[in-house]
Parts: C-alpha cells; sequence; structure tokens
C-alpha cells in the first residue's frame, strides 16, 4: 500500500469541503452531554452553523461555549473524520452576519445551509477550534492524529 503523503492540514480541509453535516455536543445544566446534527459553513478551520434562539442548544451554549464537534464518513472511500474541541461564540453583528450570508450565496447550492441567518428566531453561531483529531482510516498509521490549533491556525502535533 502506498503511503498517503497528503499534510494534516490538507486533510482536515478536504473533510471539511467535502461534509456539509456535523455532529454538535454540548452540555446540558444537569451535566449529560447533548449532540445533535447542523449543517455548517466552513472558513478555514472556523465553521458557522445555526440554531433555533429559543433551543436547548443554544441554552447549553450560552451557559458553557466549550463544545465538541463531529464531521466525517465513509461514503467516498475509506473512513475519515474530524472530531474538533473548542468554542462557540454568539455573532449578533448584523455586517458579520451579512458578509457571511454573501458567502453562503457565493458557495455551491449542495453545500448551503437553510435556514440563512435572518431573523430573531435563528443565531448564527461560531465555532473555533483549539484541539482537532484527524482519523485517516486510508493512510498510515491509519489511527488518529491529535492537533492543537495554533494562533496562526497551524496544527501542531500533540503527542499521545
Amino acid at each position: 500500500m502506498a503511503q498517503d503523503q497528503t499534510s494534516p492540514e490538507a486533510k482536515v480541509r478536504a473533510i471539511l469541503a467535502r461534509h456539509h453535516l456535523m455532529s454538535v455536543a454540548t452540555l446540558r445544566p444537569d451535566g449529560w452531554p447533548q449532540a445533535t446534527l447542523v449543517n455548517y459553513l466552513a472558513d478555514g478551520l472556523t465553521l458557522y452553523f445555526l440554531v433555533a434562539q429559543d433551543s436547548q442548544k443554544r441554552a447549553n451554549i450560552a451557559a458553557d461555549p466549550r463544545i465538541s464537534i463531529a464531521i466525517g464518513g465513509d461514503a467516498d472511500g475509506p473512513p475519515q473524520g474530524l472530531s474538533l474541541a473548542g468554542h462557540a461564540t454568539l455573532i449578533d453583528d448584523p455586517l458579520w452576519v451579512d458578509a457571511l450570508n454573501r458567502k453562503i450565496w457565493g458557495t455551491p447550492e449542495f453545500a448551503r445551509f437553510e435556514p440563512h441567518p435572518s431573523g430573531r428566531a435563528v443565531a448564527l453561531l461560531r465555532f473555533t477550534p483549539r484541539w482537532v483529531s484527524l482519523i485517516d482510516y486510508g493512510s498510515r498509521p491509519g489511527r488518529i492524529q491529535l492537533f492543537c490549533v495554533q494562533k496562526d491556525w497551524r496544527l501542531e502535533p500533540v503527542d499521545a
């Protein structure tokens, strides 16, 4: 088997571009996790997603902005995915919302998410990762590689 020479950063970007659903895990007030599927839009390693203002997920994030995200699959080859940990923040600046809407409309239709950020019923959230686990069974060693996201968005390998 030929060894894959693609950089971890390139693999992460490719996974983010290929998939359009992610599982978001938050902590409920009683300490139990809550995970749901949401669409996302990737801008580099920054992910944007929508939730209802009155949803449990929004309340959980308001109480504790630390969240975990899982993205991936195996429909187009060996299993590949990402497990990310970081912080979610509410974007309520109309200029940011407008800029994101322009980016969404410039995205291929299959990759867009609905509903678009507008109105008071929907909250637009930005996810900034701190930790990235790359799961790649298509290349050796075919296991999980853990990275810490640096301020300049470099992925710094972390020894297990």
